[in-house]
């Protein structure tokens, strides 16, 4: 037949099958993930964890601090804030400026004296709330004695919910170059206003002017017509 080798009629093929010995077992052990590889990957993860709740509660903490961060603007007393937004020197009058009529006016502030302005908001949280801006005081650098208010146009009162007003208080204060803020009795937050400057020399003296000059009485002659003549 074609396509088979040709073979001798003696020949026997022998076909060789493979024997495995029963002493020794051929097992194939399971593949198992590197070690080294497993423990990088969880150490990656775990960084990356810890990174994202690093940054989370840093903004949450930034935001947090960013909210009650105080103004430093900005007194709060009984849940009413008082913002400060403008402060100013006004200097007082000097005896000459008034033509030396100094005396019997009220409320006057000499040159050895400044008057302080200050403008304020003041302003109600979430629900209504009386106020008086009264209680606020002028506190001269490291002195734990504070100023009243002497004149401007916010009187106590009553205000709604998240609620403002605007108007101004006056402060008289020494003239003599010290630092100033506004703040309460009882109360270590202040707010800073400004430095007064230094009284001239002679500030608050007043100029008194005395005439020294006296009227001499004279005693006037009689006249002809007034005089007694007697006899004939």
């Amino acid at each position: 037949m074609l396509g088979q080798p040709n073979r001798r009629p003696s020949e026997q093929v022998t076909t060789l099958t493979p024997r495995f010995s029963k002493d020794i077992p051929c097992t194939i052990a399971p593949m198992t993930p590197v070690e080294g590889t497993s423990v990088l990957t969880l150490r990656s993860i775990a960084l990356i964890v810890a990174v994202l709740v690093g940054a989370a509660l840093g903004g949450w903490r930034a935001a947090s601090m960013a909210e009650t961060k105080p103004d430093p603007s900005t007194l709060v007393v009984n849940g009413v804030s008082y913002t400060v937004t403008h402060a100013q020197q006004i200097q007082g009058l000097s005896d000459s400026a008034l033509g030396g009529n100094s005396h019997g006016i009220q409320s006057l502030v000499t040159d050895d004296k400044a008057l302080i302005s200050v403008n304020l908001v003041i302003t109600t949280g979430d629900s209504p709330s009386p106020y008086d801006p009264g209680v606020l005081r002028v506190f001269a650098a490291g002195s734990p004695a504070g100023v009243s208010p002497v004149g401007g146009i916010l009187a106590p009162g009553h205000l709604k919910a998240k609620t403002r007003i605007e108007g101004f208080l006056s402060f008289v204060v020494p003239r003599k170059g010290g630092r100033f803020a506004l703040g309460t009795s009882g109360d270590s937050r202040e707010v800073p206003l400004v430095q007064v400057d230094l009284a001239p020399a002679g500030a608050g003296q007043h100029a008194h002017t005395s005439d020294t000059s006296t009227i001499t009485p004279t005693t006037a002659a009689p006249t002809r017509d007034s005089s007694t003549n007697s006899g004939p």
